[in-house]
């Protein structure tokens, strides 16, 4: 029993080392490194940035779909990082309790300002009540309230989170049917926080354009290697 191992299949410190890295490495794409998710992520930031300059007056289609992006990228980010990155088994790597600290403080802020949103939203309905405002209204707040958890649950990289903010704000008012040309009080106060968080959310998405460029490179070279090592074994 004694000789049940072989020396041929005892890794050496160097050998170690390398598998601890390459694990790391690979961990990292079960949390914030998401590749071609930030890419999809960037290039909706900055398309419906165009649109919002533009001042585009969308039909009910076009609206659904630009209303859908969000959830569509989280859906499609989500399954590149289970069923593509993480290919060879998940890893679960935990959050750094920084990173944990600045996004509790950054979701409870934007619970916070949705709940006050949300509340106007309701007492301006019983002011001036319609059927067509009731629909409007429960887009609204349904939205609002839903934002903190999706933002908490999948948007976990810090630059994820300012341009998750905007295009989930943008999809509240699409969904909502309000127009994206300010037109009268109720227009202004809808849309002031998407034109607030627009250009910040532009430079945000440049960043996440780039680095997912960069991270999906690098997993194409870790995936490469963790292939060849099992080859190897």
């Amino acid at each position: 029993m004694s000789d049940a191992v072989s020396e041929p299949f005892q890794p050496s410190l160097q050998e170690l080392a390398e598998i601890k890295k390459l694990t790391r490495e690979y961990g990292e794409f079960s949390r914030d490194a998401v590749g071609l998710g930030h890419v999809l992520g960037g290039g909706l930031v900055f398309l419906s940035a165009y649109l919002i300059q533009r001042q585009i007056d969308l039909g009910v289609g076009a609206r659904l779909l630009l209303g859908a992006a969000p959830f569509a990228w989280i859906l499609g980010k989500e399954w590149l990082r289970q069923h593509y990155y993480q290919f060879s088994g998940m890893v679960a790597q935990p959050r750094r309790r920084w990173e944990s600290a600045l996004l509790l403080i950054f979701t409870g802020a934007l619970a916070l300002v949705n709940l006050a949103v949300a509340g106007w939203v309701v007492y301006r309905l019983l002011q001036d009540f319609s059927w067509w405002l009731v629909l409007s209204s429960v887009v609204y707040v349904a939205m609002l309230l839903a934002m903190p958890f999706l933002v908490w649950r999948y948007l976990r990289a810090p630059y994820e989170f300012l341009c998750g903010a905007f295009l989930l704000t943008l999809s509240t008012v699409l969904l909502s049917g309000t127009p994206l040309t300010p037109s009268g009080r109720v227009g202004i106060v809808y849309l002031s926080v998407v034109y607030l968080l627009r250009l910040p959310a532009m430079l945000v998405a440049l960043v996440m354009v780039l680095v997912g460029f960069v991270e999906h490179m690098e997993f194409l070279k870790l995936r490469r290697e963790i292939r060849a090592r099992k080859e190897a074994a």
